[in-house]
């Protein structure tokens, strides 16, 4: 008896351990996939100016695979034995991911705003220069 609880429970740390190593390499491809989505786009500008709007839409992919990524790993941090430095090192990368993505939202946002104000007629007006003698 106390032979198979030891063989039971070693199959379901086995299973466990692998859950940790399959559910890891689909939010890695994951990632890996809206990076590889993320550095095509910027290459494809061959250092003109970038569209924020549409980097914006692009990155955004790249933000939610990190969150979950991080997210995985510190909720199994224990039970998949993830090193806190592994964990760190993401964070990182992802806070200056995500504030890169925030600085090109906010462009397109105002962007967006200058020509809706364009097409109205509204937006900054010229003043008119003062008539009569100086």
């Amino acid at each position: 008896m106390a032979t198979a609880l030891v063989a039971a429970v070693a199959t379901l740390n086995g299973s466990a351990y692998a859950d940790c190593g399959g559910d890891m390499q689909k939010l890695a491809q994951d990632r890996n996939t809206q990076l590889q989505i993320v550095n095509d786009f910027a290459k494809s500008f061959h250092g003109k100016p970038m569209d924020p709007q549409a980097f914006c839409l692009k990155s955004s992919g790249l933000i939610r695979a990190e969150a979950a990524l991080i997210a995985y790993m510190e909720k199994n941090k224990d039970w998949c034995s993830f090193p806190d430095e592994a964990i760190d090192q993401l964070k990182e990368h992802h806070i200056k991911n995500a504030q890169f993505n925030a600085k090109a939202c906010t462009v397109a946002a105002q962007m967006k705003k200058m020509k809706e104000q364009a097409a109205q007629g509204g937006g900054p007006q010229a003043q008119p220069l003062p008539a009569g003698p100086l």
